[in-house]
C-alpha cells in the first residue's frame, strides 16, 4: 500500500514535468516580428472598439437628454 502524501507529490512532479515538456518540444512560440505585429493588430483594434463605444455612448448620452428636455418643455 503506498502513502497517498508521496503519490501525491510524485503525480504533480509528473505533471509539472509534462508541462515543461510541452512547453519548450511542442508549443510553437511566435517570432519576434509576429509577437510585434499581432500586438499592434491588438492595439488597433483596442484602440477602434474604443471609438466605437465612445460613439454609441456619446450619442445615447445626448438623445437622452433630447428626450428629457422634450418631455420637461412639455
Amino acid at each position: 500500500m503506498s502513502n497517498p502524501v508521496v503519490n501525491a507529490i510524485s503525480k504533480t512532479r509528473q505533471f509539472w514535468n509534462e508541462i515543461v515538456s510541452e512547453c519548450w518540444t511542442k508549443a510553437v512560440w511566435p517570432t519576434p516580428k509576429e509577437l510585434v505585429q499581432s500586438t499592434g493588430v491588438v492595439v488597433v483594434f483596442i484602440a477602434l472598439l474604443s471609438a466605437c463605444v465612445f460613439v454609441f455612448d456619446f450619442s445615447m448620452h445626448e438623445l437622452v437628454r433630447f428626450v428629457t428636455r422634450q418631455v420637461a418643455a412639455q
